[in-house]
């Protein structure tokens, strides 16, 4: 991971340690818990999930990137990392894929004094505690669940802007050959 130094190392990093904030709120809304994050926390990570991905696209774009027949193919960039890597890429979309999978029946659910229930077409449908807690739960895994997976993203960005900018700087610090006439 030597492509991986000063800024590049640290946006890397930030990205992964909000991917497992991320995971860690997913986690918390599963069936047997169901713990819900409050409302800061989950869309305050995920208002700096955007602010990553923005920052890592910005990256992207400052890095001139190899293009292949005049499109940009980041799979031919995605076999080169390293084979680790890949392993905790694949981990890492399977937990978001699994997370994701859990939230069926994410209805907006509200609460007031007179009970729960849910407001659809302008009718009012009463709502157990138990169907409120897991229509809740079901929205905030939505709601980690997509910001977690654009982590995943953003590291990658971030992965393929720093080994694009490395590959440049060490093609520039080679010494060029020198062609001193034409070959007969």
């Amino acid at each position: 991971m030597e492509v991986l130094t000063g800024s590049h190392r640290l946006h890397f990093a930030a990205a992964w340690a909000l991917f497992a904030a991320e995971l860690l709120c997913l986690a918390a809304t599963a069936p047997p818990l169901r713990l819900v994050a409050p409302v800061w926390l989950w869309a305050g990570l995920a208002g700096l999930t955007l602010l990553l991905v923005a920052s890592a696209l910005l990256r992207c774009l400052a890095v001139p990137f190899p293009r292949r027949g005049g499109w940009f193919d980041p799979v031919l960039y995605v076999r080169h990392l390293p084979r680790g890597l890949k392993v905790w890429y694949g981990i890492a979309l399977c937990l978001v894929g699994l997370g994701l999978a859990t939230a069926g029946g994410a209805e907006d659910a509200h609460r007031d004094a007179t009970g729960y229930y849910r407001q659809h077409g302008g009718v009012r449908t009463d709502l157990t505690r138990d169907a409120y807690e897991a229509g809740r739960g079901a929205f905030v895994r939505i709601a980690t669940g997509v910001p977690a997976g654009l982590c995943v993203v953003g590291s990658l960005l971030v992965m393929l802007s720093a080994d694009v900018a490395y590959g440049a700087a060490e093609a520039a610090a080679r010494p060029g050959r020198v062609r001193t006439g034409a070959r007969a």
